[in-house]
């Protein structure tokens, strides 16, 4: 988590964005670091096959499945967890440093 944070602190700074409040700082930060997570999520359950997320779905309905459980559910998918990170950090950074439309 802490390199997300990290990530995200460095696309503020990019942006220009300086946030004085540390408790604020903290909560911007946070926000868009679940929203990254959040993204990476959805990225990584795109790119199973459609047997393997009908599986992992009914996996995740079952009470004691944990994050471990799905950690180790993907890294045996055959699913490139770090490069669909990566491509996921780098569509969200493209996305928020992107100019706003005048």
């Amino acid at each position: 988590m802490q390199k997300t944070n990290e990530f995200i602190e460095g696309l503020l700074n990019e942006k220009g964005i300086v946030i004085d409040d540390p408790e604020i700082k903290q909560q911007v930060v946070a926000e868009m670091a679940a929203k990254l997570e959040e993204e990476t999520n959805r990225a990584l359950v795109e790119s199973l096959s459609e047997e393997q997320a009908k599986e992992l779905a009914a996996k995740i309905d079952q009470p004691d499945f944990t994050e471990e459980n799905m950690t180790e559910f993907m890294q045996k998918s055959g699913v490139d967890i770090a490069k669909i990170t990566e491509d996921t950090k780098n569509r969200f950074r493209e996305f928020y440093l992107r100019e706003e439309a005048k």
